[in-house]
């Protein structure tokens, strides 16, 4: 098995880049990538670890897009994660990220709310704060039940607390990720809530700017959907790609590997991506 799409908590998930590799050695995967959310920060901490030479390795990333309808992913394989020009424009990324978030706290504060940077933090000063975040300390202080609720009255898109967050257009995120040497691929493509019609036109725009593959398998994906990206996949000539969306606790029903426990990534797809990878690099 394999496992393409993988958090830390540098960025949104629960376990360090090296609880990460520890799971990935138990569940005996053969490959997997760390893909955190617009940042590599993550990846030397996992080539810092001992690998065993039966697991295999691969760079990634994701970075979070906006269309007029809704937010995008796109995962980044095999990415150059010391390349000057990817780092800079995710660290301003990141830092209108952290101001909008400082904002999103004066709102909670200005109403009572006990939401503080170091709750939100929760003692990793370098986690990369999402919506996610919030909703654990709503939560954690009581003043929500579950996720759910927190995101329906207190962090959706429509809500007081709310502010949109700075996003890259797709064409930038593109050129970003392949001007670092790596893949582009449309992540969880089905969990936009695009109509088939909408999703098929989206990849055809996004390949006329540079998207490589698709993300076939997902914890989302139920057989269905992964048929139509399988038959997308031949149509439009397109890498194939598979991953968990492993969170850690953020998402505790979801597996590194098996995802909700039945996901299985067939390996060739990560011998497939790898040398079109060298291929492309060499």
């Amino acid at each position: 098995m394999i496992d393409l799409h993988i958090h830390s908590n540098r960025s949104d998930g629960t376990l360090s880049p090296k609880e990460i590799v520890s799971k990935v050695c138990t569940a005996g995967l053969y490959g997997f990538s760390l893909t955190d959310h617009d940042t590599t920060q993550g990846i030397p901490e996992i080539l810092s670890e001992e690998i065993p030479d039966n697991i295999h390795f691969l760079s990634g990333i994701e970075i979070s897009c906006d269309t007029p309808k809704h937010e995008i992913h796109i995962l980044g394989y095999g990415i150059d994660y010391k390349n000057n020009n990817l780092n800079q424009k995710l660290l301003s990324l990141r830092e209108g990220r952290f101001q909008r978030n400082l904002d999103m706290i004066s709102l909670f504060q200005k109403d009572g709310y006990p939401v503080t940077l170091e709750k939100l933090q929760h003692g990793n000063p370098n986690t990369v704060i999402t919506r996610a975040h919030f909703s654990r300390v709503l939560i954690e202080e009581g003043i929500c039940k579950t996720r759910e609720q927190a995101f329906k009255k207190y962090l959706g898109d429509h809500c007081k607390y709310y502010l949109p967050k700075p996003f890259f257009h797709p064409k930038d995120a593109l050129k970003l990720i392949l001007d670092a040497g790596g893949v582009p691929i449309l992540a969880h493509p089905f969990q936009y809530k695009f109509s088939n019609q909408e999703l098929r036109h989206l990849i055809e725009e996004l390949m006329n700017d540079g998207l490589k593959g698709l993300e076939i398998y997902h914890s989302t994906h139920h057989i269905g959907q992964i048929t139509k990206l399988l038959e997308w996949q031949k149509e439009y000539h397109l890498l194939g790609s598979g991953g968990s969306d492993f969170h850690g606790v953020n998402k505790p029903d979801i597996s590194i590997g098996t995802g909700r426990g039945s996901m299985h990534i067939p390996d060739h797809l990560f011998d497939l991506l790898t040398n079109y990878i060298q291929k492309k690099q060499s």
